[in-house]
């Protein structure tokens, strides 16, 4: 769990006096200062720990009040019992008006107890970036064929997930920032599963014998939609360890494949929808795949030099567009003339024609068969 003003004064039993909106934001570290003026010292994201030796006046207590606000310091932990009997009026006044976050540190609990806390927090958030990682980095292991079998599934088994296995994948508005949230849902629903930033989607790996991976989905995609308003979401079948590079592809296709629908997507995507990805997913010959990918897109990647990836990334968003000019152009940032000129080159370094409903067909499907044979 994030570390923020509002979770820390919790566990300590500490009430907000001000700021109730802006202590959720992330503490970044803990620092204690008695100067008028501490923000020289101070990055931002910080939980300052002051008793107000310096701060005899209502004018200087506003003013300090402001500049840490303006320099984004998470928020302010007020020492009573020394130079002030209770938090300053004027301080707490001007914290309001400015919704910071300000909280009263009674005399008998001293600074240290609340460093070690938040630090205590601060390690633990550090241990969950790291294990993260790890698992991003499995992921990326099993997506290159590089691990064998057996691998993958000792790799998956010190989280508690077994032979059977599915890939549940989402894409909320920020996935990073859902990320706490969705390995808070897991362990709430007693499942194990890891979960790891992955192609701009935010995955999770479960054991599928221990929940249906389509009820499980559409459980934390509405807790995501709660939070962040809006969030695809997808399920592949369970399937054995071995298989998970198969599951992550069956999920992530499931979800673009229902993108590209008109208003009548279904709330979890999955197998049934794959359409035209089923094709590509069952095909067994990798290299076989991957040849087909190279004589379609190859005359673009190597035919232009540099500009060679700028085309193939112009013909993907300009597909995935249903070929409007314009949305496709804004979605480039990029004037449509510019667009026109791009496509108009790649016919010509292919010689197909996107006027063809056969050659926009074979266009897409290199496109998405390059990303399964990657």
């Amino acid at each position: 769990m994030e570390l923020t003003v509002a979770s820390l004064i919790g566990e300590l039993g500490l009430q907000l006096a001000s700021g109730e909106q802006s202590a959720h934001a992330h503490v970044r570290w803990v620092h204690s200062s008695e100067l008028p003026d501490p923000t020289p010292w101070l990055k931002g994201g910080e939980l300052l720990l002051t008793t107000g030796m310096q701060l005899p006046s209502p004018r200087i207590q506003r003013e300090l009040i402001a500049r840490l606000s303006e320099h984004d310091i998470a928020g302010l932990g007020f020492g009573t019992g020394f130079a002030h009997r209770r938090l300053p009026a004027a301080l707490v006044g001007e914290a309001r008006k400015r919704d910071f976050p300000v909280f009263e540190v009674p005399y008998e609990l001293p600074f240290i107890a609340i460093t070690e806390r938040a630090f205590a927090r601060l390690l633990d958030e550090r241990y969950e970036m790291l294990q993260r990682t790890m698992v991003g980095d499995l992921l990326s292991e099993v997506l290159s064929g590089r691990l064998y079998p057996e691998d993958v599934q000792a790799r998956l088994a010190p989280f508690g997930i077994g032979e059977r296995v599915a890939v549940l994948a989402f894409k909320p508005p920020d996935p990073a920032a859902a990320a706490d949230l969705l390995e808070r849902s897991l362990a709430r629903e007693r499942v194990p599963g890891v979960v790891a930033l992955r192609a701009g989607l935010l995955c999770a790996v479960i054991d599928a014998s221990k929940a249906e991976p389509m009820e499980l989905a559409r459980r934390l995609r509405a807790e995501l939609v709660a939070r962040f308003g809006q969030a695809g979401a997808a399920a592949s079948r369970p399937g054995p360890a071995h298989s998970l590079r198969l599951s992550f592809h069956e999920a992530r296709c499931a979800l673009e494949a229902v993108r590209m629908r008109n208003g009548d997507a279904p709330e979890v995507a999955s197998y049934a929808d794959l359409g035209a990805f089923q094709l590509l997913l069952s095909l067994q010959d990798e290299e076989a795949l991957s040849s087909y990918c190279r004589n379609v897109l190859g005359p673009i990647e190597h035919g232009e030099g540099d500009y060679g990836d700028e085309l193939v990334r112009s013909l993907d968003v300009f597909i995935e567009h249903n070929g409007h000019w314009e949305r496709a152009a804004a979605a480039l940032f990029c004037h449509r003339h510019t667009l026109r000129y791009r496509i108009r080159r790649i016919e010509q370094l292919t010689g197909r024609d996107f006027s063809s409903a056969r050659d926009r067909i074979e266009f897409w499907l290199a496109l998405r068969g390059r990303e399964l044979a990657r």
